[in-house]
């Protein structure tokens, strides 16, 4: 399997929409439920826009033999005292678990930080989400702290660890 990860370009805004309901309605550990997540493709070009003139945010895409199969958002502030923090976002296809997409997209994340002054990266993973969390603490993220019932879903409250990747360099 060929994996290519670009950044996200305004004209790519429709597969994005797409992949994102996808994604958002194959697990429960996304932050929206699929009926809850709408955005309109202007919106979402201008969006894709934005984040790449900003200089600290970024959104990447992932493309498994050519097919849109995930993507990571990094969200950079404009607070000066918060300049060199970020937080990531990220989902792939459940077609595409365990084929190494999140990973390289996260690897791609850490590399380009650091050139745009972004030393920690910070991110919410459902506490059940063991999957996710070893895939976090494989490239150097840590749990800093649990947030008690962050979520209610189907219901029942869901724990969330709250993990940061801090650049010591």
């Amino acid at each position: 399997m060929e994996i290519e990860i670009r950044d996200a370009l305004p004209e790519d805004a429709v597969g994005l929409i797409d992949l994102r309901r996808t994604i958002f309605g194959e697990s429960d550990f996304m932050l929206y439920a699929p009926d809850e997540y709408s955005d309109s493709d202007d919106a979402m070009a201008k969006r894709i826009g934005g984040m790449s003139r900003s200089g600290h945010s970024r959104l990447v895409l992932a493309f498994a033999d050519k097919v849109l199969a995930g993507f990571l958002g990094v969200t950079g502030s404009d607070i000066p005292r918060r300049r060199h923090v970020a937080y990531v976002a990220l989902g792939v296809l459940r077609a595409h678990w365990g084929r190494g997409i999140a990973g390289a997209m996260l690897k791609e994340t850490l590399r380009w930080a650091p050139t745009a002054g972004i030393s920690r990266l910070e991110l919410g993973v459902m506490s059940g989400n063991r999957r996710a969390i070893e895939l976090y603490e494989r490239v150097g993220f840590r749990v800093e702290g649990t947030r008690k019932r962050a979520y209610l879903i189907g219901g029942r409250p869901v724990d969330e660890h709250f993990m940061a990747y801090i650049d010591e360099t």
